[in-house]
């Protein structure tokens, strides 16, 4: 079957399911009256209304979760390169209670556009997901030294340069968690790994890339460790992408080998997003109103 025709039989049915969710969450499902009233009984006087949990959603970072790998995108003036319908925050919109306000992750964002992406934002958004940290580490100076040659001195000298990155990385990535959970005091904020990208074995490149992947994870993972809160987790998506790597039969990620310089390249495309990122989130209940 096509990655065509999974992505086609895939969206009808999440819909379906997001609906149902949907109507049950609000009520719209519910179990017959289970008896009338009894006249001998006074009528219950119904108390204050319960104020329903805050269940906006933004989603901030860079092109993993503005959705760079699923095009088509967003026509909204900006290089963003934000998808139009099948970026993992769309995906959790539809199969969870939050509620996506806004996506205002854009392709190429460092930990230093974070500030700017949060100008604007709602405080009392309840959720916040974000991927952030390789450019910081200079994946996009990788992506393009290694693209033409990727058995090249320089691409090689590149990846050897980016790990060495990850040296300076933690206490960026401490700051800008710090700087979401205290622009958004009532925000849970879910810090997504980046997935491997490459079959295991399927290229040298890929098992060196996959490599410089697996160390920035464990810098993310450390640094919201670092943060000692319950309010910022690391949601490690790897097992969800395990198996799906460029090369595999059914990969997670774009990929063009006739353009290597394509936008999409190396991002996760629909299938990625949703049986990926999104399965991820779900998996550790992370898309549950508390």
């Amino acid at each position: 079957m096509t990655k065509q025709r999974l992505v086609s039989r895939f969206l009808p049915r999440l819909s379906a399911v997001a609906v149902l969710t949907a109507a049950l969450l609000t009520g719209a499902v519910s179990a017959p009256a289970l008896a009338h009233t009894s006249p001998t009984r006074p009528a219950v006087v119904a108390g204050p209304a319960v104020k329903a949990p805050a269940t906006r959603y933004v989603a901030l970072g860079d092109s993993f979760t503005s959705g760079q790998g699923a095009p088509p995108y967003v026509l909204d003036g900006t290089p963003c390169l934000r998808s139009k319908q099948a970026s993992y925050p769309i995906f959790a919109n539809l199969v969870s209670p939050f509620k996506r306000v806004s996506n205002k992750a854009c392709s190429g964002a460092s930990t230093a556009d974070v500030p700017a992406q949060l100008v604007g934002v709602s405080k009392e958004t309840a959720l916040v997901t974000l991927t952030v940290g390789g450019i910081d580490a200079g994946s996009n100076i990788v992506l393009a030294a290694c693209a033409p040659d990727p058995v090249s001195m320089i691409c090689l000298g590149t990846i050897q340069n980016s790990v060495a990155q990850l040296n300076v990385l933690a206490p960026k990535l401490v700051g800008t968690y710090g700087l979401v959970a205290a622009t958004l005091p009532q925000a849970k904020i879910v810090v997504l790994s980046y997935p491997r990208q490459f079959k295991p074995g399927f290229s040298p490149l890929g098992d060196m890339l996959n490599g410089a992947t697996d160390a920035l994870n464990t810098v993310i993972a450390g640094s919201v460790a670092a943060m000692a809160t319950p309010r910022v987790r690391f949601v490690d998506a790897s097992q969800e992408f395990a198996a799906h790597g460029v090369g595999s039969r059914v990969p997670y990620f774009a990929f063009d080998p006739l353009n290597p310089y394509a936008p999409a390249n190396f991002h996760p495309n629909a299938l990625g997003n949703s049986f990926g990122y999104t399965r991820a989130l779900v998996h550790d209940g992370v898309l549950r109103v508390r």
